[in-house]
């Protein structure tokens, strides 16, 4: 005679939990590499944007602080020093020395946005010198990290991304002419030549426009020039490998 089974006689199966689906990882809270992105951005943008506000009128983009016919160029010029002091002290890089110097940089940028250049009508310097060095600390920092992107990129010259690190470093390579054409236009200015004020305008724009494309060379983000393993999103998500 079959017995049917009650609760007690039953054993309950157990239950088996259940396995929580694969995250992908999130990205880091800041990306170094969009922090290069914006650095270089806005530092190949400055120079071209004074220049139009101004109307050519300026002999140096500093200048712009004293513009007289557009508070849009001292504001632009302003915000731009602290925007990339700002990014400059909160990138870390990958060696204490990128992080040194980084902040080197975002310090002397914040004292080229407060203390102006004699320079324009009705210009003054509230501390002498203090303006002109910066600059000259900041373009010389700037300089230095050119050559370390370059010896970054030759480590990898020996596995799949070296096409594509070959060409940065020509990229990284022609910046670092640019730089010491700029700090050589400053010298030729106040050595040799300082009637010729234009020179400061060439200098400056030589030196941001190398700053800006070697930063943004870095930023792993433009095509051609980054392997596929380590290509970022302009929005920043993506590989976020260390180099």
């Amino acid at each position: 005679m079959a017995t049917t089974p009650t609760p007690l006689m039953t054993a309950a199966a157990p239950s088996t939990p259940a396995t929580p689906a694969m995250r992908t990882p999130w990205p880091p809270e800041i990306n170094q590499y969009t922090i290069k992105f914006l650095i270089g951005l806005v530092a190949l943008l400055l120079p071209v944007v004074e220049v139009i506000l101004s109307r050519g009128a300026i002999t140096s983009i500093s200048e712009s602080y004293w513009y007289p016919d557009s508070y849009w160029s001292r504001n632009i010029f302003v915000g731009s020093q602290f925007a990339i002091a700002a990014l400059l002290a909160g990138y870390n890089g990958t060696s204490s020395k990128q992080l040194w110097f980084g902040k080197v940089a975002a310090l002397a940028a914040i004292l080229i946005a407060n203390f102006p250049c004699k320079c324009g009508r009705d210009a003054h310097e509230i501390v002498k010198g203090v303006h002109g060095v910066s600059a000259g600390v900041m373009f010389a920092v700037l300089a230095w990290f050119c050559w370390d992107f370059i010896q970054r990129a030759k480590t990898k010259l020996h596995d799949a991304r070296r096409t594509a690190a070959s060409r940065r470093i020509i990229i990284y390579k022609a910046c670092g002419v640019g730089m010491l054409v700029a700090i050589a236009l400053f010298v030729g200015h106040f050595v040799f030549f300082p009637d010729e004020e234009s020179l400061i305008l060439w200098g400056e724009t030589f030196g941001l426009v190398s700053f800006g494309l070697s930063w943004l060379a870095a930023s792993h983000k433009l095509p051609g020039i980054t392997h596929s393993s380590e290509r970022e999103s302009v929005v920043g998500v993506g590989p976020a490998r260390p180099g």
